[in-house]
């Protein structure tokens, strides 16, 4: 019994001990206050953040974000990231990658490609090198002014730490980071690329306007620099974007497309096209997040068949039969023309010593006309007001120099005081202002017009109004032989109406308070040009 008891209490004295030594251990155990939880909590969710942002561009693009307007997001900014980060992977294990990314204006690709993008390589890659391509010298160093500060952002810091630049070279066109190999150049098109070498090759749009589009000379330019200049930069392994909105069949997208397909050994681009505009778009619209429908519809309107192919749905197309087509022409009578517009003459002289003996000489041409801007009808929900073309009368005769001066004073005293006068001046037609204006002198001013192009890059602009059906022409004989001449429009033997009418146009574009804002209110002219005795 006595044994017993002793047992027993040997297992009481182990047991208090035991659980003696357990509560001092949870007393001097450290208790977490809920602050405390919810700092490591933020921290731990911070380190992730920070982590997605060095693995995956978008959320680079997210973490980094510096303008002050927010950052949205579209399927087809989902999809290029995505891309990009496959390029990046891919360039990891030691293959070169070559994409082309076909994305309309105004859809935040340079964001991606050329502000973004460059940072985040360097800061994965700091002794790489990256090469940015533009049209212009000037935004290729903007995009890497952009890029260079944000290198020095604090949000950059959080995610790469141990990249700084280089304060002994940190130029726009060409940035180091400070003690490694990496850098940053930027060049235009064309510029000087010698001496430097990429990683990771961008070539962000490659066309500034259309008129750099349409001129063969400057695509056979920029092609010999893409090809001569700008692909023989690369390293042995490389990454190559070309991220741009096409504008010609024979671009360099377009050129790239047929070189794939003609030579097995050039670089195989995965070639990938985001048009503006498709059924299989929930919204029917690309960027819905950003743009309202009416956006894209204005936007086709104003740009006709031929820009919307290119511009907005990617797929630029081959200019078919005339240029401008005029099926859609109304006549009106007096009657009809609308109040208030101001009007402008435009005048074409066949002034040069080539037009006036070759078989078949030029015209002179005088053509009264107006811009009126209207907004369409409710149905295509546009919301935004679009140029109507009014053409009143049009002067057009081969006349010997002194009857030719003695028509286009009385015109213009015909005309009155509110109406402008103006002429081109340019090349071969320089001698034609200073004619106009000796002709003038005392009684009216004349407006030089220096055509930015060529006629067949000027016309550009009115094709969609003649296309929508917005082209007016007042009653008149001359209504056909203009109809005619337009139609034939770089196919027919003369061009002076072509002439006169896009001079026109863009004289209007310079009158104060901008093309269409017609505030004159003087009386309409009275009809009857056709009946004065000259």
């Amino acid at each position: 019994m006595g044994r017993l008891r002793l047992i027993m209490s040997l297992i009481l004295a182990c047991f208090l001990m035991t659980n003696s030594t357990n509560l001092s251990a949870l007393q001097k155990k450290p208790v977490t206050s809920p602050k405390i939880k919810k700092h490591r909590i933020r921290a731990s969710f911070e380190s992730v953040r920070e982590e997605q942002a060095r693995r995956h561009h978008l959320r680079f693009m997210q973490y980094c974000w510096q303008k002050e307007t927010p950052f949205i997001i579209g399927c087809h900014t989902r999809i290029i990231c995505e891309k990009i980060d496959n390029a990046i992977q891919q360039y990891r294990i030691g293959q070169s990658s070559f994409l082309i990314l076909k994305v309309p204006f105004r859809h935040g690709k340079s964001d991606i490609a050329s502000r973004y993008l460059p940072p985040h390589f360097l800061g994965l890659f700091p002794d790489e090198e990256v090469l940015l391509i533009t049209y212009s010298a000037g935004l290729a160093h903007d995009f890497s002014r952009f890029a260079r500060t944000l290198v020095r952002a604090d949000q950059y810091k959080a995610i790469f730490s141990k990249i700084n630049l280089d304060r002994d070279a940190a130029a726009v066109q060409h940035w180091q980071l400070a003690d490694r190999m990496g850098a940053m150049n930027a060049a235009g098109l064309g510029g000087i690329m010698t001496g430097r070498g990429y990683s990771l090759g961008i070539l962000d749009d490659y066309h500034k306007n259309r008129q750099e589009a349409e001129s063969a000379t400057i695509r056979e330019r920029n092609w010999d620099s893409f090809t001569n200049d700008f692909l023989t930069r690369r390293s042995p392994v490389s990454i190559t974007i070309i991220l741009a909105t096409p504008w010609h069949v024979d671009d360099i997208i377009g050129r790239a497309e047929k070189a794939m397909k003609a030579d097995p050994d050039f670089p195989t681009f995965e070639l990938i096209t985001f048009p503006a505009m498709d059924d299989e778009y929930p919204s029917g619209y690309l960027f819905s997040e950003r743009f309202p429908d009416n956006w894209y519809r204005s936007q086709a309107a104003a740009l006709g068949t031929y820009g919307t192919a290119s511009l907005l749905q990617c797929n630029p197309v081959s200019r078919s039969g005339n240029i401008l087509k005029t099926d859609k022409v109304k006549i009106h009578e007096i009657e009809d023309l609308p109040p208030g517009l101001r009007w402008a003459r435009a005048w074409d002289l066949a002034s040069t010593e080539k037009q006036l003996v070759k078989e078949d000489p030029d015209y002179t041409v005088g053509m009264l006309l107006a811009i009126e801007w209207r907004l369409p009808p409710e149905e295509l929900n546009i919301g935004e007001k679009i140029p109507h073309l009014w053409i009143r009368d049009v002067m057009r005769g081969r006349w010997a120099a002194p009857e030719r001066d003695r028509r286009i004073i009385q015109i213009a005293k015909i005309d009155g005081p509110g109406v402008r006068v103006g002429t081109e001046s340019v090349a071969g037609y320089k001698d034609t202002y200073e004619r106009l204006a000796e002709i003038l002198k005392g009684i009216r001013s004349v407006a030089k017009i220096t055509p930015p192009a060529d006629l067949l890059i000027r016309v550009n602009p009115l094709e969609p109004i003649f296309e929508a059906g917005n082209v007016h022409l007042l009653r008149g004989d001359w209504n056909q032989t203009l109809l005619q001449e337009i139609g034939e429009y770089n196919s027919g033997s003369h061009d002076d109406q072509v002439a006169a009418m896009v001079t026109g146009w863009e004289m209007i574009g310079t009158l104060a308070g901008f093309l269409g804002k017609q505030v004159t209110k003087r009386k309409p002219i009275t009809a009857g040009y056709r009946d004065m005795k000259f």
